[in-house]
């Protein structure tokens, strides 16, 4: 029998090292996986965990107390940053002494694969039918089964759809663009020249309208300003719009980005649609949307991923009706401690 070690471990600390090295441990040398990073969210982390055994890092996993996380009326509790060799037993050892350390935080049910808050990666892939796209984590699908032998069960499914048609400048768009702007709406590309500023207006906007959306929890504005000076390096202001209404306040926004792992076509990921809930801005997200297909139909580009929608979610009825398909398909897992 291998003998199995279980480490403690904080980033700040020299064994943090054993963390980090772990996928390399479980992934090929030449696996997706080893080109992504995966950051710790410091705000609600309680610790890093790691198991050796023979003293080589062959699973991990974090754990997370989010005091806004809720679900079925139940405090909750997260285990993200998963990553573990393929053996049943090591998984089995490393989240069942997890679970022992969330009920000594009195906490009743654990959410997983997530990092702290779903402004974080979360989720599995159930499915590698279809190439990655950029900002999709990556990682061995033997996970889920982990997970299930576990305990966890899903709680929520998630989908990307693909669209090569790009669909745009429909007529019922155009007239209903034609509304918003008889009321002062105006859309327009994000400045980078004043990014930080930029920001600072998408924040209370952008976090208002996520409030209703499952599993939400607020984010400071730190950590919101930090998230998208990271996404810096691949923003193009054609598809990061900002609607605003008359008083020039922010009422819509979408964050789209090319695909950079594609190298046959030019694919853009359409990541967030935002919009204000007040009735009068019903359909609003749909007109963002065709401002940012009809912006890459101009710049050459032949496909659309919509990205990470919660089945039955306003995202998935705007990809439905710009001919998106379904083709990948994710999971999140719960479990009553």
């Amino acid at each position: 029998m291998p003998e199995r070690v279980l480490l403690k471990v904080q980033p700040n600390e020299p064994a943090f090292q054993l963390f980090e090295a772990v996928p390399a441990n479980v992934y090929p040398a030449d696996s997706l996986r080893l080109q992504q990073t995966d950051g710790i969210n410091k705000v609600f982390l309680v610790e890093c965990w790691v198991v050796l055994q023979d003293e080589i890092p062959v699973a991990r996993l974090a754990i997370y107390n989010n005091p806004q996380l809720v679900f079925n009326e139940q405090k909750a509790g997260c285990i993200g940053n998963y990553e573990c060799e393929n053996d049943a037993e090591t998984a089995r050892f490393i989240l069942q002494k997890a679970f022992e350390r969330l009920k000594e935080l009195k906490l009743s049910y654990v959410i997983g694969p997530m990092n702290g808050s779903t402004w974080d990666n979360y989720r599995f892939s159930t499915h590698h039918n279809a190439a990655p796209f950029l900002l999709e984590p990556h990682h061995h699908l033997y996970y889920n089964e982990q997970f299930r032998d576990n305990g966890f069960e899903v709680i929520s499914n998630y989908t990307s759809s693909f669209d090569s048609s790009l669909p745009h400048n429909l007529p019922e768009l155009v007239e209903r663009e034609r509304h918003f702007s008889a009321l002062g709406v105006t859309i327009r590309s994000i400045d980078l020249s004043q990014f930080e500023r930029e920001l600072e207006r998408l924040y209370p906007f952008v976090t208002g309208a996520f409030q209703t959306n499952f599993l939400y929890s607020p984010i400071e504005w730190k950590s919101f300003r930090d998230k998208y000076k990271e996404a810096l390096k691949i923003i193009e202001p054609n598809f990061v719009l900002i609607a605003e209404n008359a008083e020039l306040e922010p009422i819509g926004f979408v964050f789209a980005y090319q695909n950079l792992y594609c190298r046959t076509e030019k694919q853009l990921v359409i990541k967030t649609i935002a919009r204000n809930y007040d009735k009068k801005w019903s359909g609003l997200g749909h007109v963002i949307a065709n401002h940012v297909i009809s912006n890459a139909k101009q710049h050459n580009f032949s496909a659309l991923i919509h990205a990470f929608m919660i089945q039955e979610a306003t995202s998935t009825e705007i990809s439905r009706n710009f001919s998106g398909e379904v083709y990948k398909h994710y999971a999140l897992y719960g479990c009553q401690l």
